[in-house]
């Protein structure tokens, strides 16, 4: 019984990667794009004044505004019916709901590995997966 239970999540879970796939690889592509501008401003704000927190929620800031560019106009484009002032005021809520989420999550691992470039891919990990689902159920429904 328990099997049938995991079998049939790991279906819908297929089904909607597969129905998704697009969708899901744009959003990929103009995430790594938002995500290096993110990087490069965290690292160099890093290095620069040695403040982690700051430098991990401004380089957020530099990313969600790329962010939003791709979405609007390219990953959510044919699905996106509310005003732009509308789909940003959500997008940055959702995007500020995953900056909070990443940097915990970059201060946690950042304290149990000593590699800040480390920490900072698992709280990308993390808000990817918040950014994702708040875009495509939330800022840009249908």
């Amino acid at each position: 019984m328990y099997l049938n239970k995991l079998e049939n999540k790991h279906l819908k879970l297929y089904k909607y990667l597969k129905q998704n796939n697009q969708q899901i690889f744009k959003f990929f592509v103009s995430g790594v794009i938002a995500a290096s501008f993110n990087f490069i401003s965290y690292r160099s704000l890093y290095l620069l004044l040695g403040n982690i927190l700051f430098a991990s929620l401004s380089g957020y800031c530099v990313g969600i505004i790329v962010s939003f560019i791709f979405a609007k106009f390219w990953v959510f484009k044919k699905s996106a019916s509310q005003s732009l002032l509308k789909s940003f005021s959500l997008f940055c809520g959702i995007y500020c709901v995953g900056g909070i989420e990443m940097s915990l999550v970059i201060l946690f691992f950042n304290q149990f590995t000593g590699n800040y470039e480390i920490a900072w891919l698992f709280g990308a990990f993390i808000a990817t997966l918040n950014n994702y689902l708040g875009s495509k159920y939330i800022s840009f429904k249908k």
